[in-house]
């Protein structure tokens, strides 16, 4: 089960912002991305992020979602909080 909302999370990153993420890993963070699972794991951690700073998490997926489709439509500022998060996930350890 958990397996499936962690995919599902990814799933959701990748479809809502998924081009201003690649965008700034292939701009900013290359060097620290070397495999698929480094990517998913930057997608999970975004949407985990979003979850419990933005919802003190008590978030639904579709409130993951709504958030990010809003956020999305503010290209610069979207740009600069997903880097924000980026940098954080780099920052988890594994």
């Amino acid at each position: 089960m958990r397996a499936q909302y962690r995919r599902k999370l990814i799933d959701i990153v990748e479809n809502t912002i998924g081009d201003i993420v690649s965008e700034l890993i292939d701009k900013y963070y290359g060097d620290s991305i070397e495999s698929d699972y480094d990517y998913e794991r930057i997608l999970y951690s975004i949407a985990h992020q979003v979850k419990q700073e933005i919802f003190n998490n008590k978030a639904t997926l579709n409130d993951v979602v709504d958030y990010l489709s809003k956020l999305r439509s503010k290209k610069s500022i979207a740009k600069l909080i997903v880097s924000y998060m980026i940098s954080r996930a780099l920052e988890e350890p594994e």
